[in-house]
């Protein structure tokens, strides 16, 4: 990435424009990198590269919800929260057995 100056930026503009266009353009001040020009389309690709794991993350949680509310898993909550510490409930139990069969 090229620099150039807020100096050269503010007296050639349109030739600074020009530049940005093909590639993103670090805007200094004494000598430090303090803004970057870049196209609106890579803007938005970026924008939409950060916003990618977000909406995967928020579709693999609504899979989730979707299951926990079909009937077998809403029965087996039911289930779960209705044991007490002398009698555990059935879905407990499955569970301890599912387990004990995968070591």
């Amino acid at each position: 990435m090229a620099d150039v100056s807020a100096t050269v930026l503010k007296n050639k503009f349109s030739e600074v424009v020009r530049l940005a266009s093909r590639e993103p353009l670090a805007i200094t001040r004494h000598n430090r990198r303090e803004f970057v020009i870049l196209t609106a389309e890579r803007y938005e690709e970026i924008q939409q590269s950060r916003l990618a794991p977000l909406q995967s993350l928020s579709a693999d949680f609504d899979q989730m919800v979707a299951k926990m509310n079909t009937a077998p898993d809403r029965k087996a909550r039911a289930s779960f929260f209705k044991a007490s510490a002398v009698k555990p409930s059935p879905a407990l139990a499955k569970l301890k057995k599912q387990r004990a069969h995968a070591r």
